[in-house]
C-alpha cells in the first residue's frame, strides 16, 4: 500500500509478509520511452519505459529488500530479496535495474551500506553485483560483458 514517508514523499509498504523470492510488486509499463529521464526506468540496452502502478513509488535503498526481474510485459517486477515483514517499507536498489543513474540526488537511505550517491549497476563493486545475482535486470550483465569486450 502507498503511504507517506518522512523525507521521501510517498513509499510502498508491505500489507503482508513476503518470504525471499516472492513476487511483491508487479511491474506494469505505461509506455516505452525514447531516452532515460528522471521518471523512466531502463529495462534493456537502449530501452526505457515509463512504469505504472506502485512500482514508481518504490524508494531506493543501498540495503534493498526487493530486487528486479524482467517480466513478459517488458517491465520489471519486484521480488523479495530477503524476507519482508508486514508494515515494512518496500525498497530497492535502483542499480538493480539501471546501468547508469544520471538523474538522482544524493542518497538519503541511512543504511549502514549507504553509498552516499544513488548509482547504477556500472558503478557497483563486484561483490555487490554477486550479492544481487538473480535479483537484477538481465541486460545489466550483458552490458557488463559487452563493455568488457570493448575495453570500457
Amino acid at each position: 500500500e502507498l503511504r507517506s514517508t518522512p523525507g521521501k514523499g510517498e513509499g510502498v509498504f508491505a500489507t503482508k509478509d513476503f518470504p525471499r523470492g516472492d513476487l511483491v510488486v508487479r511491474g506494469t509499463v505505461l509506455k516505452v520511452a525514447e531516452k532515460n529521464t528522471t521518471w523512466t526506468t531502463q529495462v534493456g540496452i537502449n530501452k526505457y519505459v515509463l512504469r505504472g502502478g506502485l512500482a514508481p513509488k518504490v524508494n531506493h535503498s543501498c540495503s534493498p529488500n526487493v530486487g528486479y526481474r524482467d517480466n513478459e510485459e517488458g517491465g520489471m517486477d519486484y521480488f523479495a530479496f530477503r524476507d519482508i515483514e508486514c508494515g515494512e517499507e518496500i525498497v530497492g536498489d535502483y542499480a538493480m535495474g539501471n546501468y547508469v543513474v544520471d538523474h538522482m540526488p544524493e542518497c538519503l537511505c541511512g543504511s549502514v551500506r549507504c553509498r552516499r550517491l544513488i548509482t547504477g549497476w556500472r558503478d557497483l563493486p563486484e561483490q555487490t553485483k554477486r550479492e544481487y545475482e538473480g535479483f537484477h535486470a538481465a541486460y545489466l550483465t550483458e552490458l557488463d560483458r559487452l563493455n568488457q569486450v570493448q575495453g570500457k
